[in-house]
Protein backbone atom coordinates (compact mmCIF):
# COMPACT_ATOMS: atom_id res chain seq x y z
CA UNK A 1 0.00 0.00 0.00
CA UNK A 2 1.44 3.23 -1.17
CA UNK A 3 1.88 7.24 1.19
CA UNK A 4 -1.18 7.82 -1.32
CA UNK A 5 -3.63 5.40 -0.07
CA UNK A 6 -3.10 5.47 3.24
CA UNK A 7 -4.09 9.28 2.73
CA UNK A 8 -7.08 8.95 0.67
CA UNK A 9 -7.67 5.88 3.53
CA UNK A 10 -7.02 8.46 6.30
CA UNK A 11 -9.33 10.97 4.37
CA UNK A 12 -12.07 8.53 4.31
CA UNK A 13 -11.84 8.12 8.08
CA UNK A 14 -14.42 11.14 8.76
CA UNK A 15 -17.05 9.75 5.70
CA UNK A 16 -17.02 6.79 7.52
CA UNK A 17 -17.38 7.58 11.12
CA UNK A 18 -20.14 9.79 9.81
CA UNK A 19 -21.69 6.66 7.69
CA UNK A 20 -22.02 4.83 11.11
CA UNK A 21 -23.54 7.74 12.60
CA UNK A 22 -26.03 7.95 10.08
CA UNK A 23 -26.68 4.16 10.21
CA UNK A 24 -26.75 4.34 14.28
CA UNK A 25 -29.93 6.81 13.82
CA UNK A 26 -31.60 4.90 10.83
CA UNK A 27 -34.77 4.91 13.62
CA UNK A 28 -35.37 8.03 12.88
CA UNK A 29 -36.45 7.63 9.10
CA UNK A 30 -37.88 10.95 8.14
CA UNK A 31 -34.41 12.26 9.19
CA UNK A 32 -32.12 9.14 7.99
CA UNK A 33 -33.95 8.87 4.48
CA UNK A 34 -33.13 12.95 4.11
CA UNK A 35 -29.52 12.22 4.96
CA UNK A 36 -29.03 9.40 2.74
CA UNK A 37 -30.98 10.59 -0.29
CA UNK A 38 -27.50 11.55 -2.54
CA UNK A 39 -26.70 8.06 -1.73
CA UNK A 40 -30.03 6.73 -2.98
CA UNK A 41 -29.97 8.63 -5.90
CA UNK A 42 -26.75 7.23 -6.50
CA UNK A 43 -27.86 3.53 -6.05
CA UNK A 44 -30.97 3.61 -7.96
CA UNK A 45 -29.36 5.50 -10.66
CA UNK A 46 -26.38 3.10 -11.00
CA UNK A 47 -29.07 0.23 -11.54
CA UNK A 48 -31.23 1.96 -13.65
CA UNK A 49 -27.82 2.51 -16.11
CA UNK A 50 -26.56 -0.49 -15.90
CA UNK A 51 -30.04 -1.90 -16.37
CA UNK A 52 -30.68 0.03 -19.15
CA UNK A 53 -26.98 -1.10 -21.19
CA UNK A 54 -27.44 -4.71 -19.98
CA UNK A 55 -31.16 -5.04 -21.70
CA UNK A 56 -32.84 -5.12 -17.95
CA UNK A 57 -35.56 -2.47 -19.49
CA UNK A 58 -35.91 -0.44 -16.08
CA UNK A 59 -39.80 0.63 -16.14
CA UNK A 60 -40.09 2.75 -12.84
CA UNK A 61 -37.79 4.15 -10.46
CA UNK A 62 -38.83 5.31 -6.84
CA UNK A 63 -36.69 7.58 -4.79
CA UNK A 64 -39.13 7.98 -1.32
CA UNK A 65 -39.30 5.44 1.31
CA UNK A 66 -41.85 2.37 1.11
CA UNK A 67 -42.55 -0.21 3.75
CA UNK A 68 -42.33 -3.15 2.44
CA UNK A 69 -44.92 -6.22 2.93
CA UNK A 70 -42.43 -8.03 5.54
CA UNK A 71 -42.08 -4.76 7.15
CA UNK A 72 -38.68 -3.94 6.01
CA UNK A 73 -37.80 0.20 4.89
CA UNK A 74 -36.98 0.51 1.13
CA UNK A 75 -35.19 4.02 0.67
CA UNK A 76 -35.77 2.95 -3.00
CA UNK A 77 -36.57 0.89 -5.77
CA UNK A 78 -35.97 0.17 -9.96
CA UNK A 79 -38.29 -1.99 -11.27
CA UNK A 80 -37.06 -4.30 -14.31
CA UNK A 81 -39.38 -5.86 -17.57
CA UNK A 82 -35.97 -7.91 -18.67
CA UNK A 83 -34.13 -9.37 -15.87
CA UNK A 84 -32.92 -12.47 -16.90
CA UNK A 85 -29.79 -14.69 -16.14
CA UNK A 86 -27.30 -12.74 -18.26
CA UNK A 87 -27.77 -9.09 -16.92
CA UNK A 88 -29.24 -10.04 -13.27
CA UNK A 89 -25.75 -9.71 -11.37
CA UNK A 90 -24.49 -6.44 -13.62
CA UNK A 91 -28.07 -4.81 -12.67
CA UNK A 92 -28.67 -6.00 -9.39
CA UNK A 93 -24.71 -5.26 -8.17
CA UNK A 94 -24.19 -1.88 -9.88
CA UNK A 95 -24.38 0.24 -6.62
CA UNK A 96 -20.41 -1.55 -5.92
CA UNK A 97 -19.60 0.74 -8.63
CA UNK A 98 -20.29 3.85 -6.41
CA UNK A 99 -17.09 2.37 -4.17
CA UNK A 100 -14.62 3.39 -7.12
CA UNK A 101 -16.45 6.65 -7.41
CA UNK A 102 -16.17 7.42 -3.14
CA UNK A 103 -12.21 6.94 -3.44
CA UNK A 104 -11.76 8.57 -6.73
CA UNK A 105 -13.24 11.78 -5.17
CA UNK A 106 -10.69 11.42 -2.00
CA UNK A 107 -8.14 11.33 -3.81
CA UNK A 108 -8.73 14.14 -6.09
CA UNK A 109 -9.03 15.67 -2.38
CA UNK A 110 -6.09 14.76 -0.87
CA UNK A 111 -4.06 14.97 -4.80
CA UNK A 112 -1.77 17.87 -3.92
CA UNK A 113 -0.92 19.32 -0.35
CA UNK A 114 -4.08 18.77 1.21
CA UNK A 115 -5.11 20.70 3.76
CA UNK A 116 -8.52 20.91 5.64
CA UNK A 117 -11.18 23.42 5.07
CA UNK A 118 -15.03 24.51 4.79
CA UNK A 119 -15.74 22.32 1.80
CA UNK A 120 -14.42 18.98 3.38
CA UNK A 121 -17.48 18.65 5.99
CA UNK A 122 -19.61 19.00 3.30
CA UNK A 123 -17.55 16.54 0.81
CA UNK A 124 -17.42 14.38 3.97
CA UNK A 125 -21.03 14.71 4.57
CA UNK A 126 -21.82 13.30 0.75
CA UNK A 127 -18.85 10.43 0.48
CA UNK A 128 -20.51 9.23 3.76
CA UNK A 129 -24.33 8.91 1.84
CA UNK A 130 -22.76 6.90 -0.86
CA UNK A 131 -20.25 4.67 1.99
CA UNK A 132 -23.53 3.38 3.38
CA UNK A 133 -25.29 3.16 -0.85
CA UNK A 134 -23.20 1.72 -2.46
CA UNK A 135 -23.58 -1.99 -0.77
CA UNK A 136 -25.95 -4.16 -3.01
CA UNK A 137 -29.42 -4.38 -0.71
CA UNK A 138 -30.80 -8.07 0.02
CA UNK A 139 -33.28 -7.96 -2.58
CA UNK A 140 -30.75 -6.71 -4.96
CA UNK A 141 -28.25 -10.17 -3.32
CA UNK A 142 -31.17 -12.56 -4.41
CA UNK A 143 -32.12 -11.43 -7.14
CA UNK A 144 -28.69 -11.56 -8.42
CA UNK A 145 -28.47 -15.09 -8.16
CA UNK A 146 -30.47 -15.40 -11.49
CA UNK A 147 -27.34 -14.89 -12.56
CA UNK A 148 -26.32 -18.66 -11.44
CA UNK A 149 -24.52 -19.70 -14.43
CA UNK A 150 -22.51 -16.55 -14.84
CA UNK A 151 -21.40 -17.55 -11.24
CA UNK A 152 -20.60 -21.05 -12.51
CA UNK A 153 -18.70 -20.06 -15.57
CA UNK A 154 -16.65 -17.65 -13.54
CA UNK A 155 -15.72 -20.08 -11.00
CA UNK A 156 -14.71 -22.77 -13.45
CA UNK A 157 -12.30 -20.33 -15.13
CA UNK A 158 -10.79 -19.62 -11.83
CA UNK A 159 -10.48 -23.35 -11.04
CA UNK A 160 -8.75 -24.16 -14.38
CA UNK A 161 -6.60 -21.27 -13.91
CA UNK A 162 -5.21 -21.91 -10.80
CA UNK A 163 -5.13 -26.02 -10.67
Amino acid sequence: MTHEDLTVLAYLVPATVGALVMKAGSGRLAVFSFCVLPGTLTHELLHLLVGAMTGAKPVSMNLFPTRQPDGRIALGSVTFENLRWFNAAPTCLAPLLGLPVVWLIAKARVADAWSFGQWDLLIWAGLSAQLLSCWPSSTDLVQSLRSWPLYLAGFSLAMVHYL
